[in-house]
């Protein structure tokens, strides 16, 4: 069986505390309802001033009697700059997720994918390969006659364009930082990297329950979607690729080619598309593309080549190498002691012998300084050339020879220098 390596920032948050999958779980989906919370705070006085300044809704509150299918009418004609506060409202889930584990789990942010090293290149590439692999989606829809183009949509605002760009990044990027920053990482602390893929993912999928025209298509699109973001994430070693490709996926089919964003119909966009009834099965209906099978052929894609990489690269192993080498860090620390232990019994001996040569050395050294040096009868100083001669050199190496051999248990002899006694002939 296979299973994937860990990345460099997922091997440092396993140094850290585990929970099992359950607790992880459960930590996750607490972590998005404080989320949703804050983020409904942060949304009441956008609400409320579009609710103060909607007719029906202020007839009714003046009459003091509630009209049910005028409060569905207001609520479902939500102006498009509310759906903008709430996608920049986003923010809110990713600030708590890092919150959470840099004072509860004392984890860095560096845990959870956020790696500064290539971040603008790999954030820019993720941009770029959203973009293509949903218009490849659009393509098929095209092909197959699921869809029509209708042409440049007849009213664009460019400031709503910009608006929903925005916030698309924050939210592309919150939900990664929850199902893969979070959520996935932290299992693969205690569990397989392909389990924790499947469990992240399904996760993944069933956040998006509550979503307009979801179907049996949509929640495997959504969990494949999940297992192609983490294979990213694996892949490239960041976060940072797979929140650009997650929210400019988002974008693209919403503003700008104008079909329903899991279900979310966004009214302002560069084109406009029409669905062919009958064809739900490739379109996704109501739900949109992600819930058809356009999206499934692309995404399933998607997988098979970054799987194809990751195994040209080594990451794809044996899952019994996996657990020996990615699971079981005492294991491996107690294997690196067992090896010391084992080393050949004379080690001792070895080191003890070398530094006995060297001391026989610095007292030869200082016995021959304090003999009286020989001159001739003019003066001069005669060399005892018998001198056995010791220098920083000398000292240098056999100080490394003994490390060498405390750390490998080697038995590496001490390197034995001497001068060259034709060195001093005149």
């Amino acid at each position: 069986m296979k299973d994937i390596k860990k990345t460099l920032f997922m091997k440092e948050a396993a140094s850290g505390k585990s929970h099992n999958i359950l607790v992880e779980i459960c930590i996750a989906v607490l972590l998005f309802f404080i989320a949703s919370v804050a983020m409904g705070l942060v949304q009441i006085p956008a609400l409320t001033a579009y609710l103060l300044s909607n007719e029906d809704y202020m007839s009714m509150l003046l009459a003091g009697r509630l009209d049910t299918q005028k409060m569905l009418s207001v609520f479902s004609n939500i102006p498009e700059w509310i759906m903008i506060v709430m996608l920049f409202a986003e923010i809110l889930l990713t600030l708590i997720v890092m919150l959470y584990c840099r004072f509860f789990e004392k984890r860095k942010f560096s845990t959870l994918g956020f790696v500064k090293k290539g971040m603008v290149k790999q954030y820019l590439t993720g941009i770029i390969a959203g973009a293509v692999a949903f218009s490849i989606v659009y393509l098929l829809c095209l092909v197959t006659g699921s869809i029509k183009y209708e042409g440049i949509a007849a009213s664009i605002s460019p400031l709503y364009i910009i608006g929903y760009f925005l916030g698309y990044l924050l939210q592309g990027m919150a939900e990664e930082v929850l199902c893969r920053g979070y959520l996935m990482v932290s299992l693969s602390r205690r569990y397989h990297v392909t389990l924790a893929i499947t469990a992240s993912s399904l996760f993944f999928a069933f956040l998006h329950s509550g979503n307009s025209g979801v179907s049996s298509l949509a929640y495997l699109n959504l969990f494949l979607f999940g297992v192609f973001a983490s294979l990213l994430l694996l892949d490239f070693g960041n976060i940072w690729i797979a929140g650009a490709f997650h929210s400019i996926w988002n974008f693209v089919q919403g503003n700008i080619y104008g079909v329903q964003v899991s279900g979310i119909r966004v009214s302002n966009s560069v084109m406009s598309t029409s669905y062919t009834d009958g064809m739900e099965f490739i379109n996704g209906g109501a739900f949109g593309m992600e819930g058809g099978l356009a999206v499934t052929l692309v995404v399933m894609a998607g997988i098979a080549l970054l799987c194809i990489h990751l195994y040209k690269k080594g990451d794809i192993i044996d899952i019994n190498v996996t657990g020996q080498e990615e699971y079981s860090h005492q294991g491996v620390q107690a294997a690196g002691n067992e090896e010391i232990s084992q080393a050949p019994e004379n080690t001792t001996a070895i080191q003890q012998d070398m530094q006995d040569n060297v001391h026989e050395q610095d007292v030869q050294m200082f016995q021959k300084a304090d003999e009286p040096e020989e001159t001739d009868i003019n003066n001069n100083i005669i060399i005892n050339k018998d001198a056995n001669v010791l220098d920083s050199e000398v000292i240098k190496n056999n100080n490394a020879s003994i490390q060498a051999g405390e750390n490998t248990g080697s038995q590496n002899s001490v390197q034995q220098t001497s001068f060259d006694e034709s060195y001093f002939k005149d």
